[in-house]
C-alpha cells in the first residue's frame, strides 16, 4: 500500500509491506508484521520502520547499576574538577584564553582531534546527569562558551565557515567519558550531511521558490508530527527518521549557528532542556545531537536554515562503548582510527608470503 499526502509544496511519501510468518512465540499460528518504508521529503533518503523490532530479544544485553559504573570511572575521569587542570589541553597562545569558562561550563580541545579545530566543552562539574537534569540554563552556559571558542577561530580565521556543535552522551552513542560534555567542529568546508541538506535546500528553492525548511514546518504545524515552539525554533518529529526517536530542531531565522544571537541560543536551550526530560520519561538514556549550519560568511536563509537532530541510542550495557558517534550516525562522515596503507601493509604479507 502507497501513501503519498502532499501538504502545500511538501510531499510525505510512504510504502506500507506487510511481512509473513509463523511465529515460534504463538505456537507457529501465522504472524503478520507491518513495516514502512519513508522517504526523505528533502533528499528522498529512505528509512525503514517496524515497530516490533523494539521487541526483539538481545543476547548480549544485561541489566546495568549505572550508578556503580559512574562510581568506578569518577576518580579517573579527565573531565572532573580535581583532573581537569592537569589532564585536559590547553587552547594555544593565539587564543585570548587558555580554557574558555561560562558558568559551570568549561572549554578545551579535543586531546584527539578529527579537525583542524576540534573542542570539547563539558557542561558542570557533576560526572553523571540524567537527561532530566540538564536545566536551560546549564545547557546555555555551555553552549555560550562554544560560541565564544567559534568566534575566537572566526576572528584570526575568516575561511573557516563551517561551524556545529554536537554530542554524544553515553558510551552506546559513542561517548569513550562518561562525564557530559558535547564537541564542537569548525572547518573550512561541510560535513557531507550538511552539503547535501544545502544542495538539496537550495534546489528546492529553485524549484518552488520558497525555502523548503520554513515551508515544512507550516505544512507540520498542528499536525502529529509537530511537537512544539520556543521562541524562534520549531520541534517536529522527523517524518523519515535516520534513527530511533528523532527529534529535528529548525531555527526559523537563521541559516548559521555563529549567526544565532543569545535570545536565540536560549529558545534553542530552552526547548533543548524539554526534549532532554521527555526522552527521559520515555527511558532513554543514551543519545546524539548534531547541528547542521549554513555557512557562517553569508545569509543564506533564502532557502536553507540552520537545524538540529537528536536521535536516542540504545540502553548502557556493560563492557559496551559504541564506536558509531555524531559524526556516524548524523554528518554521514566515519572517523577512522587506521591508515588504509598500513593495514594493506600489514596485510600484503598474506599475498607474499603465501
Amino acid at each position: 500500500m502507497s501513501s503519498l499526502i502532499e501538504m502545500g509544496k511538501i510531499a510525505f511519501e510512504k510504502v506500507v509491506r506487510e511481512a509473513r510468518l509463523l511465529s515460534p512465540l504463538l505456537d507457529f499460528k501465522p504472524l503478520s508484521q507491518h513495516i514502512e518504508v519513508r522517504k526523505d521529503p528533502l533528499t528522498g533518503k529512505q528509512c525503514r520502520i517496524n515497530v516490533e523490532r523494539a521487541k526483539r530479544p538481545k543476547e548480549a544485553a544485561c541489566v546495568v547499576d549505572v550508578r556503580k559504573i559512574v562510581r568506578g570511572a569518577k576518580s579517573k575521569c579527565f573531565f572532573c574538577p580535581k583532573n581537569l587542570e592537569k589532564k585536559t589541553p590547553m587552547l594555544p597562545s593565539d587564543f585570548p584564553e587558555r580554557r574558555i569558562r561560562v558558568g559551570s561550563a568549561c572549554l578545551f580541545p579535543n586531546l584527539f582531534p578529527f579537525g583542524e579545530f576540534h573542542a570539547v566543552a563539558v557542561f558542570s562539574n557533576d560526572h553523571y546527569l540524567t537527561l532530566a537534569q540538564f536545566s536551560p540554563k546549564l545547557l546555555e552556559d555551555c553552549f555560550t562558551a562554544c560560541m565564544r571558542y567559534l568566534e575566537q577561530i572566526r576572528a584570526k580565521h575568516p575561511d573557516v565557515n563551517y561551524c556545529n556543535i554536537n554530542w554524544n552522551h553515553m558510551p552506546p552513542a559513542a561517548a569513550s567519558i562518561l562525564h557530559p560534555h558535547v564537541q564542537i567542529l569548525a572547518d573550512r568546508w561541510p560535513t557531507t550531511q550538511v552539503r547535501e541538506l544545502i544542495k538539496s535546500s537550495k534546489r528546492y528553492h529553485d524549484r518552488n521558490g520558497s525555502n523548503y525548511w520554513l515551508d515544512l514546518v507550516d505544512a507540520e504545524r498542528g499536525g502529529e508530527r509537530f511537537i512544539g515552539q520556543t521562541g524562534s525554533v520549531a520541534w517536529l518529529a522527523s517524518f523519515a527518521p535516520g534513527g530511533n526517536n528523532e527529534v529535528l530542531a529548525v531555527f526559523l531565522k537563521n541559516s548559521a549557528l555563529t549567526q544565532l544571537n543569545k535570545r536565540g541560543l536560549s529558545d534553542f536551550c530552552n526547548g533543548l532542556s524539554w526534549v532532554l526530560k521527555g526522552y527521559c520519561g520515555m527511558g532513554v538514556t543514551a543519545l546524539n545531537m548534531g547541528m547542521f549550519s549554513g555557512p557562517s560568511d553569508e545569509d543564506t536563509s533564502d532557502y536553507y536554515l540552520l537545524t538540529a537532530k537528536l536521535v536516542s541510542r540504545p540502553a548502557f550495557h556493560s563492557a559496551y562503548t559504541g564506536d558509531d558517534g555524531f559524526m556516524e550516525k548524523l554528518h554521514c562522515e566515519t572517523v577512522v582510527e587506521t591508515m588504509p596503507e598500513e593495514i594493506a601493509g600489514r596485510l600484503r604479507g598474506q599475498w607474499e608470503g603465501g
